[in-house]
């Protein structure tokens, strides 16, 4: 319920993927039952990524990667870009429900006309496909940028030191005009034996990202937000709605983009030392100091532009005036660090038994600060530092810290590598906790059997490998992650506006609850698991099985409208239980020159709100009314996918669309309330004598409830009464749909093949099990239209259309896809939040499929290279899927589109 990202572990400290270059890994371990987690701590609760950087080992080599990308948006939602086809079905929209259409019949055949000669110019010169737009903002929008790439690094070592130094350069100029970045990066690794008892060493590294200012980071809720009668940029100009019936609101969205100028850097410098003592054979002690700092800055000014209607050359917006410019800045910034001392015993006694015994401590620091100001009025748009502003326009800065402390030890045991069993015990302490909740204590144990080197098992050995059992169970506590604020614990103020003599004033109140006794999430799991290989190592499996249950999770319940504006204390109020199973297989073998592998992973999980609130109850009271009790036991009672307890987490709660059977009416002649239609559509004048048949017989449908073209009508959707009060679609008719966002089943696999040089590897994701709630969205796909706003090609294609005063018009469709169309965002029988608008969510990805050769040795050695390999990659290649959106992946609303990209890359070593 609060942060669920995984630790990430970078030789041993904590990190980000994002600031390690991928040529520089060595391995990859994901860990993921609490007993592997338990030692890494409070962050580990939701598993551990450990990522091994190269460390370089004997001749020095030279190593250089670089690749070039070409990458476009995998899938786009096609809008109308024919303006006379948009205009006219805006008209349609207005007609459906009884109004005028909004443009002219005039425009649209002029628009139609010109369109037929776009070279055409008119008495000012301009061009006609200028004038007359019909712009596809897709493509104007999306570019297909080319991104470079590329590494250098220097490894190499003696039998006492072992370094490695790389740099990166990466070039992505964006998908859409001035959203490109730069990112350079550093790395340094040194180790050294520096006594037969000592090794001590560093690591560093570095990156700095440049962004450019054009913020697209909302761009699928922009890109709706446009019509077609727009031309984008002209002679260095930007261009206004055309049609003078046209909403001023429409967006250019070129204009957009390029309104502001600036720029943003990003900067992490992240170096630790370390060293080891062995004071004898299996005693040592391991000391890591670990700093790390993080900027953000950001730089904005105005860039003044007129916007043009071109047909006029009038100048409808003008380009903001030096004493409307803005400037602003804003300023992030973060350091911590990490001081960690472990002494490790490790001993072997009576020929085969092993034990290892470890203890540490560990202390974390890390504290945050922001500053940002908005100016107004410049001396001119070259000019736009803050102090060359005449007026503030707002100031703001935050600052907050959060300390850890830890203890931790662990007791390994194995008999001759049969018999394994391991214990952990962590004392952990969290500054964001009160005094006497800070502290937790999380114990877990680990125990396996390698039941193939018991003695029953040796006629086995010619064909099993390995045949292992193993069980945990551990204890971990969670913080809750960056959901959580810091100081939720006691009481502080926040500042707030007042009257004070009849004038607005700023002062100080108390703007949240404070909750003293606030402590640790607590997530205790059980794993079994089973691991075989088999066929000379050939043949792998793993399964596990696992139960998790998280006890005390961090979340604010709503309090009632009568504590003000307060918001509530954050409670460690809820219970989640998670299950489910973990498969893969893999198998390696090689025929002939051929070397080849296959691997194919499986996940099932479910995850269910044990506590929270209360039950939900609803039912009939004695006085024979409805009710519900959802406001009590709901986090939010107006939520479509709440948390409540005895239902899956997140799991959906709404209206459904009406069933029929279609047979109206019963033997005896009365209305059949079964009998409707059997998508819930009125499609035929059948269907709407059932409805008004319905209505007469005291029967109600919502939200609209009579009929008329601007309430129920052709073509509209009905819902289901479900608890049977004859009022369809009203509140109380919304029900669990024993499904949520996240998937039930995550699935992949990979395969890999060389022969002679060549190699190609290709892997595949998916998930399954799930529906994502994609509400109606204008422009994309709601049937609710609006001027100003976008149509996308489906809806409009594919909607309903019937004229009971004209049956026989040409635009009949009554076997649409979708409703009927109709003007406005909201109000509509066709836009009210209903399964209508929940989609299946599974998906079948091909994530990346490489095709490399690497050149004889003969050849290489004549060039002085140790290897030369080159090879053609592609990412996100293609989808299996029925998301009427953009990637279901990514979720329903994704703000940004995904990535298909190809490349062509070499890796040389020298």
């Amino acid at each position: 319920m609060n942060n669920a990202d995984p630790l990430v572990l970078i030789d041993g400290l904590e990190g980000s993927m994002d600031n390690v270059n991928a040529q520089d890994i060595e391995s990859i371990s994901i860990l993921k039952d609490a007993a592997s987690c338990s030692i890494y701590g409070s962050r580990a609760a939701n598993g551990v990524i450990l990522i091994t950087t190269k460390k370089g080992k004997g001749r020095i080599s030279v190593n250089y990667s670089g690749r070039i990308s070409y990458a476009k948006p995998t899938r786009i939602i096609d809008m109308i870009s024919n303006y006379t086809d948009y205009m006219e079905w805006i008209n349609e929209s207005g007609e459906n429900i009884g109004q005028k259409g909004n443009f002219n019949q005039s425009t649209i055949d002029l628009w139609r006309e010109k369109s037929k000669d776009p070279n055409g110019v008119n008495e000012l010169g301009v061009p006609n496909y200028v004038a007359y737009p019909n712009t596809d903002w897709q493509k104007e929008i999306f570019q297909h940028g080319l991104i470079n790439d590329h590494n250098l690094s220097l490894s190499g070592g003696t039998d006492k030191t072992r370094f490695l130094a790389s740099m990166g350069y990466m070039d992505n100029p964006g998908l859409v005009d001035r959203t490109g970045s730069k990112q350079y990066k550093m790395r340094m690794n040194l180790e050294a034996d520096v006594t037969s008892w000592l090794t001590a060493g560093a690591r560093i590294y570095g990156d700095m990202t440049d962004l450019e200012a054009g913020n697209f980071s909302n761009a699928n809720n922009y890109l709706r937000q446009t019509t077609p009668g727009i031309y984008p940029e002209w002679n260095g100009q930007y261009g206004y709605p055309e049609a003078p019936e046209e909403s001023s609101t429409a967006n250019n969205l070129l204009l957009k983009l390029n309104d502001t100028n600036g720029s943003t850097k990003k900067t992490n410098v992240n170096a630790a030392v370390f060293s080891k003592v062995t004071f004898m054979k299996g005693l040592t002690w391991t000391f890591n100091f670990n700093y790390k700092r993080y900027w953000y800055e950001r730089r904005t000014w105005t860039h003044a532009m007129d916007q043009i209607k071109f047909s006029t050359n009038e100048i409808k917006n003008a380009a903001a005036k030096p004493d409307m410019m803005t400037t602003s800045f804003a300023n992030e910034g973060n350091w911590s660090y990490t001081l960690e001392n472990i002494v490790n015993y490790n001993t072997t006694i009576a020929r085969g038994h092993n034990i290892g015994v470890m203890g540490g401590y560990q202390g974390w620091y890390k504290y945050w600060n922001s500053s940002n100001a908005s100016l107004q009025g410049l001396i001119d748009e070259s000019i736009n530092v803050p102090s060359s502003a005449t007026e503030m326009k707002s100031i703001g800065g935050t600052a907050r810290d959060r300390a850890t402390r830890s203890f931790f030890g662990r007791v390994n045991y194995d008999y001759k590598g049969r018999y394994l069993f391991e214990a952990n015990l962590r004392y952990d302490g969290n500054g964001r906790y009160g005094k006497d909740y800070r502290w937790g204590t999380f114990p877990s144990f680990s125990a396996g059997w390698r039941i193939s080197e018991e003695a029953f098992m040796a006629g086995t050995r010619g064909w099993l490998d390995n045949l292992k059992l193993r069980a945990s169970w551990g204890k971990l506590g969670n913080d809750g992650g960056d959901d959580v604020s810091e100081y939720e614990y006691q009481s502080v103020y926040g500042i707030t506006d007042y009257s004070f003599g009849g004038k607005q004033v700023s002062g100080l109140a108390m703007t949240a609850l404070a909750n003293a006794a606030l402590g640790w999430e607590r997530s205790t799991t059980t794993d079994i698991g089973l691991d075989v290989n088999a066929l000379r190592n050939r043949l792998s499996f793993e399964f596990d099985y696992y139960n998790k249950k998280t006890t005390g999770i961090l979340y604010r319940p709503s309090i009632p409208i009568t504590m003000g504006g307060l918001t509530a204390p954050r409670m460690n109020i809820a219970e989640v239980s998670s299950h489910g199973i973990d498969v893969s297989v893999s198998w390696r073998d090689k025929i002939g020159k051929v070397d080849y592998a296959v691997s194919a992973n499986f996940g099932y999980t479910t995850n269910e709100v044990k506590k929270y609130k209360g039950q939900y109850k609803e039912g009939w009271d004695a006085d024979g009314n409805w009710y519900n009790n959802k406001g009590d036991v709901f986090n939010d009672s107006g939520s479509l996918s709440p948390v409540v307890e005895g239902h899956k987490l997140w799991e959906y709660y709404m209206r459904q669309p009406y069933k029929g059977n279609g047979n109206y009416y019963n033997k005896d002649g009365a209305v059949n309330v079964n009998g409707g239609p059997k998508d819930g559509i009125i499609r035929t004048e059948v269907d709407m004598d059932w409805v008004k048949a319905m209505i007469a017989a005291g029967y109600e449908f919502q939200p609209n409830k009579t009929i008329g073209k601007n309430s129920i009508w052709y073509g509209d959707m009905i819902y289901a009464d479900l608890n049977g009060d004859g009022k369809y679609g009203n509140s109380y008719d919304y029900k669990f749909q024993d499904i949520s966002k996240d998937p039930k089943y995550t699935f992949g696999m990979q395969m890999s093949a060389s022969w002679n040089g060549f190699d190609i590897s290709m892997n595949w994701a998916g998930a399954a099990g799930r529906k994502l709630y994609w509400g109606a969205t204008t422009g994309y796909n709601s049937t609710g239209t609006r001027v100003g706003l976008g149509l996308s090609k489906d809806i409009a294609n594919n909607h309903y259309f019937y004229d009971p005063e004209n049956p026989n018009d040409p635009r009949t469709n009554i076997n649409a896809k979708y409703p009927r169309l109709t003007l406005g965002e909201s109000g509509s029988q066709n836009v009210v939040s209903s399964t209508h608008f929940l989609y299946s969510g599974d998906y079948l990805k091909l994530k990346n499929l490489t095709i490399g050769y690497t050149l004889p040795k003969h050849v290489t050695n004549k060039i002085f290279a140790q290897s030369i390999r080159f090879y053609l990659s592609g990412e996100n290649l293609f989808s299996i899927d029925d998301f009427p959106g953009q990637d279901p992946e990514l979720g329903s609303n994704p703000t940004y589109t995904s990535v298909r990209s190809f490349a062509f890359g070499t890796n040389i070593t020298f």
